[in-house]
């Protein structure tokens, strides 16, 4: 037994340090974050855009994204905009409609499709075969992108001469429910952080929307696949196996905006559907082709992330139990207890994110948050459990249908209320 717990801490341990790694590094290579900064000056347009909106039961937030899509800073004859529909979705299609009778730009097309499957990146293809400009940029339904986010791509592609370019995604309303503050950190030390170690090594799980493709590199890789529900991390695998050049950005003035799950039971669907998308990954063995043994277990080990935090949760307890129950020697005793410490640090990092994140987006930082999300990390670590056992579930049973997720506008809602 204690062989297998020495093996176990050490496993855990790594882990717990690694995660760390993974929150801290836009802190730590602040050379590689420079590299990435935006611009402070723009280039001349150069490239064209082709913004693809997949929208499926929508009504109540399409109108205004198409809008912030449309006013965004670029000159129009460099963009469009590609909103997808399936015939049977009535009431997105008619809103959809309205909005475009409203704003009067040849620019804006509606694509209606009537085949199987109905997913996102089904729609994301069909969109893609419209498509006409350099650029293909993905936003979802929800979306509140930066009106000058077109000329920040436009300036990075061109001078880094990028294929893809990953540019910043932030929930926002921390304040909805008591598990809204752990989500939107989630986002924060992702799109800030985490992603900025992967550019570096060229491995790159990209995020479900703001990524900006070279139209002809999307198109040699086929699109999106549609039989993955995590289509956006599956693309960039296969970016990043065929070598093309991805670049990552984040800046707190220029994210696209969005909002958290409006339910505990939204939420584990949404997380069930990533958990599983990243089991399909694993699976299809693509990352395989990545050169270097440590870009593949790179890959490997974001895959199974979701698996091993909650492994590495109720580890941390029952290594607390066994060191005050168990007679075990001093040095066990002492590695037993570096997990649960750990474990500690994830949450003084996530308060100390909280209170970067307030900063940077001029947002109130009330005294009692600190302890909220203290004590809700617990109860949303449970969450984040229950939501991979749901798609390991799922994914053995050989059930594959695609959850979506609700939209309520909660972010736009927040931003007028704290404004």
């Amino acid at each position: 037994m204690i062989l297998i717990l020495t093996v176990l801490c050490f496993i855990f341990i790594f882990h717990g340090g690694f995660s760390l790694f993974w929150l801290l590094y836009a802190w730590q290579d602040k050379e590689q974050i420079e590299k990435v900064k935006t611009p402070q000056i723009f280039d001349s347009p150069r490239l064209s855009f082709s913004a693809l909106i997949a929208a499926r039961h929508e009504a109540s937030v399409i109108e205004e994204t198409i809008v912030s899509v449309n006013s965004m800073d670029y000159p129009e004859e460099l963009k469009e905009i590609f909103v997808i529909c399936r015939v049977d979705d009535a009431e997105t299609i008619q809103a959809v409609q309205a909005i475009f009778k409203k704003l009067k730009n040849d620019s804006l097309h509606l694509v209606i499709f009537n085949d199987l499957p109905i997913n996102k990146p089904h729609a994301l293809n069909i969109g893609l075969q419209s498509a006409k400009n350099d650029i293909v940029v993905v936003f979802d339904a929800e979306d509140q992108p930066h009106k000058n986010l077109y000329h920040i791509a436009n300036s990075l592609m061109v001078r880094q001469k990028l294929h893809v370019l990953q540019s910043g995604v932030q929930l926002m309303n921390y304040r909805s429910h008591w598990f809204s503050a752990l989500n939107v950190l989630e986002y924060y030390f992702w799109f800030k952080s985490t992603m900025h170690y992967f550019s570096k090594k060229g491995v790159i799980p990209l995020g479900g929307n703001t990524v900006f493709f070279d139209r002809s590199a999307l198109l040699k890789m086929d699109g999106w696949d549609e039989k993955c529900l995590t289509e956006d991390a599956d693309i960039g695998i296969r970016l990043s196996v065929a070598g093309a050049r991805i670049g990552v950005t984040y800046d707190e003035h220029h994210v696209t905006q969005e909002e958290t799950p409006s339910t505990v039971g939204q939420f584990i669907k949404q997380r069930s559907r990533w958990n599983q998308g990243f089991l399909e990954i694993l699976l299809k063995g693509d990352w395989l082709k990545l050169e270097g043994w440590w870009r593949k277990f790179l890959a490997m080990y974001i895959f199974i992330t979701p698996y091993a935090q909650l492994l590495f949760f109720v580890f941390s307890f029952i290594s607390v139990y066994f060191v005050f129950v168990i007679k075990l020697p001093i040095a066990l005793v002492l590695l037993l207890m570096i997990p649960f410490f750990l474990l500690i640090l994830q949450i003084l990092a996530l308060n100390i994110g909280m209170f970067l994140f307030c900063q940077a987006y001029k947002k109130p930082y009330p005294v009692w948050l600190p302890v909220k999300i203290s004590l809700s990390f617990f109860l949303y670590q449970i969450m984040l459990g229950i939501s991979s056992c749901r798609a390991f579930f799922r994914a053995v049973t050989h059930n594959n249908n695609w959850e979506k997720t609700d939209h309520v506008n909660a972010h736009r809602a927040f931003a007028k209320e704290v404004t």
